[in-house]
């Protein structure tokens, strides 16, 4: 009897049984199924030997057991690769949900295979003096062609779908599936070489190596699971129905780089691997990640962690996350804790944060308004609209502020309100800038608005832009590019641009200033306002606020403050606009008080280019 190679199979799947059976383990569906074709390989080979036990003993043996052991064997052989399918469509089925419903199809089709096998008759043969023996006819045909159907299928999953499956292990079934089919195809045309056995464990192996080894789930340095590991697990979790819990904890400092004590370190960690019904993984350098599938194992990890003592070491921020099921991936749970912690600013280490779904809420309704402002930029949609400015010596429009719009795909129209600060925090607002400035200065050129009585436009700097080194260069560029008079073109700064970037900011001004642009301090009268501004800022207009021109009228204080800010603003020779001026009783007072232009709806809301040169044409 030659069945030396099989018993190498048998003693590799034992040995892979052995050291899975002793590691640490997620709780994958694809683990155990894995583990179900480990097992069922195992079985398969032991078959393999006792059916060579039973051809060449089968007289010694009751009538029709040894035909029932080599049928039972191959029987196995399309059980393994039943199995195997069945691996790999669990892995397409947290993304693809129709494959839910293929996998009893599968299932259906390896009875039915199952079936025929011991329905259909057998041939046990046996070459003595070669020590040879093999089973061949109708039982051992459906066999090949349930095991190359089945194979086949995998196949064609895998190509189909690749972009489905981790890239790694990809390449490691497909691996596994050509060894396996190696080996069929050498059995099928020299049916005394058994070698399909084999070929199965050495798969099996292939697979264990590449990917299904718990020590590449782990994280040495703490002992927690890795971020590849947190993507197959939270794959399975949103890929399924149940309910789960997320509590995050943000370290201060990086514990697993042994800041300290080294014991203490590890003792920390090991702490969280002993929370009750936590899996625990490390995914950021500073980041710990505690899944549960029960609200009471949540709750109670919760309150723990809240009593825990705390160290300068281990001094953390915790977030729990109600609803992790709010997104649909596990990209949108780390972006959520990427908006809570930066947007929402949690005050100090040692807090303890718990994400509602509002909040969740909010960071959706961000997410769609930058994809709003993408589609916007790429497809043209950011349009200006301009507010008429009066000049009260003049007693005409001098003057417009520039006002960026987005018009969304259905043509509403999206006030800045609702996307200006996504756009400062996601960097987009330094291209909306530069669109909506090469517009203005396209608009001036074009429909000569000097012509109308327009000594100037009005553009707004963001802060983004005001600390942007190259902010002189692209806007002289956009200019040259245009062929516009610089005397055209006035831009608004903030006092919290001329706070946080002022170097830069000044810089940029006196470069731009020398070029012919002049400038004004828009918002007065918000914030932490302060006359230094304006002393240190080579402007040569002064916005009130809208706010600040509305308490004119109903506070004394406020009076007071704005009649002294106007005399000390002229004192230094420069110029004042009204922004937010609504009545006519308002109109006079400012006229009254020598404001020098007026801005809001007394005179006209904002308007689109069109509608604001026929207002020009009509004044």
């Amino acid at each position: 009897m030659n069945i030396k190679v099989q018993f190498c199979g048998l003693l590799v799947l034992i040995f892979l049984a052995i050291s899975y059976g002793h590691k640490k383990r997620l709780n994958l569906i694809t683990s155990r199924v894995y583990m179900g074709c480990l097992y069922s390989s195992m079985m398969c080979l032991v078959l393999d030997i006792l059916s060579v036990i039973g051809i060449v003993y089968r007289n010694e043996f009751p009538a029709h057991l040894p035909e029932f052991i080599c049928k039972s064997y191959l029987a196995s052989l399309v059980l393994v690769s039943l199995i195997a399918t069945i691996y790999i469509s669990t892995t397409l089925s947290f993304r693809l949900h129709f494959y839910k419903k293929l996998i009893s199809v599968f299932v259906v089709f390896g009875i039915v295979i199952e079936a025929l096998i011991y329905l259909l008759p057998i041939t046990m043969c046996e070459i003595p003096e070669e020590s040879l023996v093999w089973t061949e006819g109708p039982s051992c045909y459906a066999t090949y062609v349930g095991v190359f159907l089945l194979i086949l299928i995998n196949l064609i999953q895998i190509f189909r779908h690749s972009e489905y499956i981790f890239p790694r292990q990809r390449t490691t079934v497909i691996i596994w599936m050509f060894v396996w089919l190696g080996a069929a195809v050498i059995q099928a045309m020299n049916s005394h070489l058994l070698v399909v056995g084999f070929g199965c464990a050495l798969g099996i192996a292939t697979v264990f190596a590449q990917f299904e080894n718990p020590e590449l789930n782990m994280d040495r340095a703490t002992g927690l699971f890795n971020y590849a590991a947190f993507n197959r697990y939270a794959e399975q979790l949103y890929g399924g129905t149940k309910d789960f819990y997320v509590i995050a904890v943000v370290f201060e400092n990086a514990a697993w780089q042994y800041i300290g004590d080294p014991a203490s370190v590890t003792k920390m960690f090991n702490a969280f691997l002993e929370i009750p019904g936590a899996s625990a993984f490390k995914i950021m350098e500073k980041q710990v990640l505690l899944f549960f599938t029960k609200h009471e194992q949540v709750v109670s990890a919760w309150d723990s962690l809240m009593q825990r003592p705390k160290t300068k070491e281990t001094e953390a921020t915790y977030y729990l996350i109600e609803n992790p099921r709010c997104g649909s991936s596990q990209r949108d749970l780390i972006e959520l804790l990427q908006y809570v912690s930066i947007q929402k600013k949690v005050a100090k280490p040692g807090s303890f944060y718990v994400i509602h779904d509002d909040i969740v809420s909010e960071m959706v309704a961000q997410r769609m308004m930058t994809q709003q402002i993408f589609d916007a930029l790429a497809e043209d949609r950011v349009v200006v609209y301009y507010q008429p400015i009066y000049s009260i010596e003049k007693k005409r429009f001098t003057s417009a502020e520039a006002l960026v719009r987005i018009i969304d795909r259905d043509g509403k129209l999206i006030l800045p309100g609702e996307f200006i600060n996504i756009a400062e925090n996601n960097g987009m607002i330094t291209e909306i800038g530069k669109r909506v400035f090469e517009k203005v200065c396209r608009f001036f050129r074009e429909n000569d608005l000097q012509n109308y009585g327009m000594q100037y436009i009005e553009v707004n700097l963001s802060v983004v832009q005001c600390a942007d080194e190259k902010l002189a260069d692209n806007y002289i560029k956009i200019m040259n590019d245009t062929k516009l008079d610089p005397a055209y073109i006035n831009l608004e700064i903030t006092e919290s641009a001329s706070v946080d970037a002022k170097q830069v900011l000044i810089a940029n001004m006196e470069r731009m200033i020398e070029y012919g642009i002049s400038f004004s301090l828009d918002d007065f009268g918000t914030g932490a306002s302060n006359l230094n501004y304006i002393v240190d800022m080579p402007v040569k207009l002064v916005k009130f606020d809208r706010e600040m021109s509305r308490a004119y009228f109903t506070s004394r204080k406020a009076k007071y403050v704005m009649d002294a800010a106007m005399h000390m603003i002229h004192g230094m020779g420069l110029e004042i606009v009204a922004e937010g001026i609504e009545t006519e009783e308002q109109y006079n007072m400012m006229e009254k008080i020598k404001i020098d232009y007026i801005q809001g709806y007394y005179f006209s809301k904002p308007l689109s280019e069109q509608d604001f040169l026929e207002l020009l044409r009509q004044e």
